[in-house]
């Protein structure tokens, strides 16, 4: 039996056996509708089909549902009229390269075929996460060649709609059983992949050679409609999980990375890995399609929410810690406000038509976490200031470059420019604004015994070196010690029009007065103006209300400082000050 079959195998392998069979199979077809007249078929042949499908208890695995089973073997009973009701099953059997075994209990055309994709279809392998990607290849050309091979006899025998039929709810069968079997979201985008572009490719339904007959459309879409949205649900549950996973991950990382300063690695680490776990999966769900990647991205955005929303409550209590120790180390606030920085640059990129992602939530935590840690630093700042400018003003030698040194030892390192550069823009305000505080404090006489008879060039040249120094530690960074620059001028008015000169230019050009609207009476006071020639100053400002009793013969002045922003000559008045 064995030898027979191995010889039948054999034989129809050969293209021009086939071409025998299918003349003896066309012969026995014709002969049989010349003598029926072209009748339509016996309804008790139809009877007898049916009731032998519906009878039969070896169904094929992929129909599951009985009535859309029945409605199936119908549709094809009546594709099968026109062929003899005599001829053999095992000619057809042979042609579909079904075992003898099979041949002989199959009690139709219907149940053969249905055998024959059972048999040609390759079995899972045992390891199937690893090897997917292999087994969708050994279907995909399992599959086509069956179809190319099958095509010539079976377009004649009316036949290709129940192949094509067979071998795609079969498919989908299997496909499903995949999907059950499969544990990763890269594996689900690896099926869903295969049967969105890799089945109605050319490589599978739209084959040159089946072209004519178009199987793309005689195949129940409605089954790929329904396995991909089982596919998708199941994708989204796997990146929830992942995500969840890897995010909890990474910030047991960061915890033990907390102290090491020296590695680069350390300090990108967090946001790098933060956002290729939230972009890897929708970045491969891109190539599928967009409405698929915006629906994995909103569940990445759901997530990286409740991740972002524990690492800023653990970050807040560290750098609260940090930042009262006596030296403090700036690099984790610096890594803390880059990583909020890329991660929330990220973010806004990524976001656009992303629906019911939690983005509003998402920069909101961002930025009370960088509002946080920039108090924090400001805090650190201003602490050192103090100190030093303190003892800068009550010493005999005037060593402002000491103080210079300690800010450049502080941010001396390289951080991420665009952060670096506001942190700086933050210290240098904060620091100008101190020293005039303690400049205005301090007595004009006694600075000019310990530093120098010109006090005014003094705190110039003490201007330049922090713009110097800031400027270099973060290039491009605003000027802030412009108030600083105008006490020279401002100490040498000997007019109460020129003091109102000036006042006006520091007014219009200084944002340091601006930030602090006592430093200019303050200033004014120092000088050594009176308090009533001090209201006579500010009450003709622009911005500011003319008191009774007020000098406001001088208001023209601003008009013509407007024009001319360096005042250069000095108009005398009767009133020295």
């Amino acid at each position: 039996m064995q030898a027979e079959h191995e010889l039948i195998v054999s034989t129809f392998n050969r293209p021009s056996k086939m071409k025998d069979i299918f003349k003896s199979v066309a012969k026995r077809a014709d002969s049989k509708m010349w003598k029926l007249g072209r009748r339509k078929p016996r309804r008790t042949d139809s009877k007898r089909l049916l009731m032998e499908n519906n009878n039969n208890n070896d169904r094929h695995d992929g129909h599951d549902n009985p009535m859309a089973q029945n409605n199936f073997n119908t549709h094809v009973e009546q594709r099968l009229h026109t062929v003899d009701d005599e001829i053999k099953y095992e000619e057809l059997a042979e042609l579909l390269q079904v075992s003898p075994e099979d041949a002989s209990c199959s009690v139709s055309s219907v149940h053969l075929i249905q055998r024959s994709v059972s048999q040609h279809f390759p079995e899972p392998p045992a390891d199937l996460d690893q090897n997917l990607q292999q087994h969708l290849f050994e279907v995909q050309e399992a599959v086509c060649n069956e179809l190319v091979r099958l095509r010539p006899l079976f377009e004649t025998m009316g036949l290709m709609d129940c192949l094509f039929d067979c071998y795609h709810r079969h498919t989908f069968h299997h496909l499903s059983e995949l999907l059950q079997k499969v544990h990763s979201s890269q594996n689900c985008l690896v099926l869903m992949k295969w049967v969105l572009q890799t089945y109605p490719s050319a490589e599978l339904l739209a084959h040159p050679d089946l072209q004519r007959t178009d199987p793309i459309k005689k195949v129940d879409s409605l089954l790929n409609q329904e396995w991909v949205q089982k596919a998708r649900d199941k994708l989204l549950d796997n990146v929830e999980n992942e995500v969840r996973a890897l995010l909890e991950k990474i910030l047991q990382i960061e915890k033990k990375n907390q102290e090491d300063f020296d590695c680069e690695e350390a300090f990108v680490g967090f946001y790098v890995d933060t956002i290729q776990c939230i972009e890897a999966v929708p970045k491969e769900a891109q190539k599928i399609s967009r409405v698929l990647s915006l629906d994995v991205r909103a569940v990445c955005f759901r997530e990286l929410q409740t991740f972002l929303e524990r690492y800023s409550a653990e970050q807040a209590e560290i750098l609260g810690k940090k930042a009262k120790l006596d030296k403090p180390e700036m690099i984790p606030f610096f890594k803390t406000l880059t990583a909020c920085s890329k991660i929330k640059l990220h973010v806004q990129a990524t976001a656009k038509d992303v629906k019911g992602c939690h983005i509003e939530e998402i920069m909101e935590t961002l930025e009370n976490m960088e509002d946080l840690t920039l108090t924090l630093l400001k805090q650190i700042v201003s602490d050192m200031a103090e100190r030093n400018l303190k003892t800068y003003f009550k010493t005999e030698n005037k060593h402002f470059f000491v103080f210079i040194v300690l800010i450049e030892t502080y941010f001396s390192k390289d951080f991420c420019q665009d952060v670096k550069k506001r942190v700086m823009n933050e210290v240098y305000k904060l620091i100008s604004h101190i020293y005039l505080k303690h400049l205005v404090r301090s007595s004009q006489s006694k600075l000019t015994k310990r530093w120098s008879p010109d006090v005014g060039q003094a705190v110039t040249e003490d201007a330049e070196l922090l713009h110097s120094t800031i400027s270099n530690l973060a290039p491009g960074v605003q000027q802030w010690n412009l108030m600083l620059l105008k006490i020279k001028e401002l100490l040498d008015c000997q007019s109460v029009v020129a003091v109102q000169l000036t006042a006006a230019s520091m007014q219009k050009e200084c944002p340091t007065w601006r930030e602090d609207q006592d430093l200019l009476p303050a200033l004014l006071r120092w000088k050594g103006l009176s308090g009533r020639r001090v209201k006579e100053v500010m009450n003709i400002l622009p911005g500011q209300k003319p008191r009774s009793g007020s000098v406001s013969c001088f208001s023209w002045l601003f008009c013509w400082v407007s024009r001319e922003p360096t005042v250069t000559s000095r108009e005398e008045d009767a009133s020295d000050c």
